[in-house]
């Protein structure tokens, strides 16, 4: 099964989120594609942050199990989609991944904000934006 990889910069807060809501609205299924997630500049093994959890959990997907990665050379080249987060991501993945371009887009016409650190109503608003950019990509790749 080809993957679609959620991206933002820590893999803790918007693509965890972007995840676990693609899996939570039958994206897999719909899609054929399965979901997966990973971040520009992160560590690998760090939890999704508590206030992502809690507004995911509130749109219906689970991501307690979450533990964050760094996306590496070889997932991008597998992957069939890269999703980012912001235009940031987008021109960063481009030139880490030049050979990858014609699959890397970006999951609003604008950028998701980062809720890192935020309150738990700034996690809301950032995971109301991912979840509408989720359903669309739902909306225009499933069968």
């Amino acid at each position: 099964m080809d993957n679609i990889i959620f991206i933002c910069t820590g893999n803790t807060c918007r693509s965890p989120m972007a995840e676990g809501l693609f899996r939570a609205h039958g994206g897999e299924e719909q899609t054929g594609l399965a979901a997966a997630s990973a971040g520009l500049f992160t560590q690998d093994g760090m939890p999704a942050s508590e206030n992502a959890i809690t507004a995911a959990k509130e749109l219906g997907a689970d991501i307690s199990a979450h533990r964050s990665r760094m996306l590496t050379p070889e997932m991008a080249k597998n992957a069939r989609y890269l999703v980012c987060m912001t235009g940031a991501h987008y021109d960063r993945l481009c030139e880490l991944f030049p050979d990858c371009a014609d699959k890397v887009f970006t999951l609003l016409p604008t950028d998701v904000s980062d809720p890192f650190g935020g309150d738990l109503e700034t996690y809301r608003r950032a995971a109301a934006q991912i979840d509408e950019g989720v359903r669309s990509i739902i909306g225009r790749l499933g069968a």
